[in-house]
């Protein structure tokens, strides 16, 4: 292989690719990036077997040739040379980089070790960049704990046209649902996508700068493929049943809070100052009009804070955990929230204003 390149032409592409190299004492080919040459074009590869990234850019490609070289390495190389362009030639299993007055050799791993990216021939669908682009305002909501793996992913269900993603960690929940339009009729998907490979999708399109992204299911393969612009990205699915979450949207309320985000989101740091040291809780108190946030600590003492709202129904007391609360408040760009309650130990419902089909359920703290 040998190949011209632009400095800044290729180092993007680096950059974006090695976000998915993977690092195993037994495989050492996962730290490697995989370059591929041919018809003008340079194809890079780069996977941890969870996720998986192919991104091609053109080159003035003069030898046709593929082979993997140290992800680390070469991206440390590329960054410092400045924008210059840089021959790349391979000689057996090393390859040579030069730049002007610079010349280095890498010890490379062949491309036959390399292992297969799985990619779909099936058909996908075809979606807006803000569908995915605005996944992180729900993601927050996936768990953490590996040791229940279900809930680390995000479920996306297409049916009858509607969207919808889902992300609890049996404490909390977020749900967003988008219309599709000129979709195939009986087109359905159904899978668990991890959380980690919605983040690289996002990075992606926001590299990319493209309109519209296509998602496709490969069952056959439990794999999801997104194409965005010249970027593709295959990615493990999590097997395993999802809660039944439309269930558990509350479809009643007997108090309904209408707030201002942003003084909720200034009184919920406040209240979360003297919670930090006790079990981590702010408690509401909706009465006779008013809405008040209190929270203490046997080390600082307590704090009381009255916001602003409309609230219509019975009083109730109920209390949050403050990161949760957090989270759910500031996770959209609304400017107000409607929050629902059944009572001081049922689900309370909070909806952005504005934002069509974006939910979050919060479950109260029990209070001794």
């Amino acid at each position: 292989m040998k190949i011209s390149i632009a400095q800044p032409d290729l180092l993007p592409a680096l950059t974006s690719v090695s976000r998915s190299v993977g690092v195993k004492a037994n495989l050492p080919v996962l730290g490697n990036i995989l370059l591929s040459a041919e018809s003008n074009k340079l194809t890079l590869s780069a996977t941890n077997l969870e996720i998986g990234i192919i991104k091609s850019i053109s080159c003035e490609v003069i030898d046709p040739g593929d082979i993997t070289i140290p992800a680390k390495t070469i991206l440390e190389i590329i960054q410092s040379l400045g924008a210059v362009k840089v021959e790349v030639e391979t000689i057996g299993d090393n390859m040579s980089i030069s730049s002007g007055k610079f010349k280095a050799s890498l010890n490379c791993i062949p491309s036959s070790e390399f292992p297969v990216i799985p990619l779909s021939s099936e058909k996908g669908i075809t979606i807006k960049k803000e569908v995915i682009a605005n996944i992180p305002s729900i993601i927050f909501a996936a768990a953490i704990d590996e040791g229940r793996p279900t809930l680390t992913g995000i479920l996306t269900e297409l049916e009858d046209s509607h969207l919808n993603f889902v992300a609890t960690d049996g404490f909390r929940l977020a749900h967003q649902q988008v219309k599709l339009t000129e979709l195939d009729s009986g087109t359905k998907i159904k899978v668990l996508i991890p959380k980690r490979t919605f983040e690289e999708v996002v990075r992606v399109i926001a590299e990319e700068g493209i309109e519209e992204i296509e998602m496709a299911a490969s069952n056959s393969q439990n794999q999801i493929i997104f194409k965005i612009g010249s970027s593709t990205i295959s990615s493990r699915l999590i097997e395993g049943p999802f809660p039944g979450w439309e269930k558990l949207i509350p479809t009643e309320h007997k108090t309904r809070l209408i707030l201002d985000r942003s003084e909720l989101v200034a009184a919920v740091k406040l209240a979360s100052v003297f919670a930090k040291s006790e079990s981590n809780i702010i408690t509401f108190k909706l009465s006779e009009g008013k809405v008040v946030l209190q929270s203490q600590s046997k080390e600082l003492g307590s704090q009381e804070n009255e916001v602003d709202g409309q609230v219509e129904g019975e009083d109730v007391t109920i209390a949050y955990n403050a990161r949760f609360l957090t989270d759910a408040i500031g996770a959209s760009n609304a400017s107000q929230l409607i929050m629902e309650f059944q009572g001081s130990l049922s689900a309370t419902l909070i909806k952005p204003m504005g934002i069509e089909g974006l939910e979050y359920i919060l479950m109260p703290v029990r209070q001794s």
